[in-house]
């Protein structure tokens, strides 16, 4: 019996190299090389203005490199966008000066419409140089394979 366990093992294994001779070879993907990093933004600057900072400030940096930079606010960051929301700071540095400063130099700042209305901000409260972060906006920058980071 144990004679008959080893043929039949045998069996299945040559059959499943020969099946393997016979597939067409695996094609492995090249990786798109990006140009672009995604800062996720969801601290919440009320509560630590320091995580929100150090996103902010990461992404100045890649902008500064020539990264092509998108910060998108969700979960707490949006309340980057809430009224009085301007007067937050870390080290003396406005946030709201901040990713106003990312958008004028190319990079784009997108808020998820669901946690602002979770946070109670309006699109009226979206600055004119922001995008609502509807699902195509997002759906697009995700295909474009970029880099991620989340504070």
């Amino acid at each position: 019996m144990k004679n008959l366990k080893n043929l039949v093992g045998l069996i299945l294994v040559a059959s499943l190299f020969a099946s393997c001779e016979n597939s067409p070879p695996v094609q492995e993907k090249t990786p798109v090389n990006s140009n672009e990093l995604i800062i996720n933004l969801t601290s919440d600057a009320t509560e630590n203005a320091h995580g929100a900072f150090m996103g902010l400030h990461f992404a100045e940096k890649a902008q500064n490199s020539g990264v092509n930079v998108t910060v998108f606010l969700n979960v707490d960051g949006v309340k980057l966008l809430q009224s009085g929301a301007d007067t937050i700071s870390f080290e003396e540095e406005s946030l709201r000066s901040i990713l106003d400063s990312i958008q004028s130099k190319g990079g784009q700042v997108i808020a998820c419409p669901h946690c602002m209305q979770v946070h109670g901000v309006k699109k009226s409260d979206l600055p004119g140089n922001f995008i609502l972060g509807e699902e195509k906006v997002m759906m697009d920058k995700i295909i474009g394979n970029p880099t991620v980071f989340t504070y």
